[in-house]
């Protein structure tokens, strides 16, 4: 069965399927992540076994593993704050060390910086109603491992641009 193919179609068959191992591990770095970082799986494909490792070796106990759970936990933080979550994003970082994004808020460009626990972080985007845009920025970003929030949109804001958070008992009374 093998013999009646030649030496350079079993050599083409080996070449195919080692770049299929090269790169299927960037292929889905590049389906699970952020667009801003699609390129980077690309260009690097060694990442791209970076990511499927780390993604291996996941902590069972993991606070957010879902983008259901991170958008549900955002909107309830954010709730009543005239901060709108809409859409979550997976990013891949090297965990203990800086991470620093470039994003505009209320037309200015702000650069904010995170420190990740893990390799995974979450970007959460959606709309502030206080600004003038009417697209989306980045709200958010939540920790993988812990679930704790590493960056809040508030805190890039003037104060005048933040809705005070709701009371708990009515005024007046």
């Amino acid at each position: 069965m093998f013999k009646s193919h030649g030496k350079r179609f079993w050599a083409i068959v080996a070449i195919v399927v080692a770049a299929l191992i090269f790169v299927t591990p960037g292929l889905l770095a590049f389906r699970y992540t952020a667009a801003s970082q699609h390129n980077q799986f690309l260009t690097h494909p060694w990442r791209g076994w970076s990511f499927a490792l780390a993604a291996i070796r996941v902590p069972g106990n993991s606070q957010l593993k879902t983008s259901g759970a991170v958008l549900r936990k955002a909107q309830w933080l954010f709730r009543g704050t005239g901060v709108d979550p809409q859409e979550v994003q997976l990013l891949y970082e090297h965990p203990h060390q800086p991470y620093t994004f470039t994003h505009t808020v209320a037309g200015q460009t702000v650069t904010s910086t995170i420190t990740p626990t893990y390799w995974f972080v979450w970007q959460v985007e959606g709309h502030v109603d206080t600004l003038p845009t009417s697209g989306n920025v980045i709200v958010a970003m939540f920790d993988y491992r812990n679930g704790t929030m590493l960056y809040d949109v508030r805190s890039s804001l003037q104060p005048e641009q933040i809705v005070p958070e709701p009371s708990a008992s009515p005024s007046g009374v």
